[in-house]
């Protein structure tokens, strides 16, 4: 996993807009989140509801989107490590722990995100 934490929300779980997408990780706050896999940061900067969001390609058709940053640490057209830190948690303000939300897709389709990082560690 990017960051240490717990799964809040897994893949294919009932939300009110259908199946999870991706994975919700609650962290502790101030937390390090890197890098899933070797890549490209493609997209890092705030996007919609999201907040600060992180898009990884890393290759093979499979891209790994992070969202709920307090800061990015990424720019991007940034070249990535496995295990390189990405970003920070904030201290998640009223609602509690922060939460890391990592949704991988696979040639533009959302994918269980857990097997294909058990496979890479």
């Amino acid at each position: 996993m990017p960051v240490a934490g717990r799964i809040a929300r897994d893949f294919g779980d009932a939300t009110d807009a259908g199946p999870a997408r991706g994975v919700t990780i609650s962290a502790p706050p101030g937390a390090r989140v890197v890098s899933p896999c070797a890549g490209r940061a493609v997209f890092s900067g705030p996007f919609r509801s999201y907040g600060q969001l992180l898009i990884v390609d890393c290759g093979e058709g499979n891209h790994v989107v992070l969202a709920g940053f307090d800061r990015l640490d990424a720019a991007t057209g940034a070249r990535l490590l496995p295990g390189e830190p990405v970003g920070v948690m904030g201290d998640g303000g009223p609602a509690g722990r922060p939460s890391l939300y990592l949704e991988l897709r696979r040639n533009g389709h959302p994918a269980d995100p857990r097997p294909w990082l058990a496979a890479r560690s």
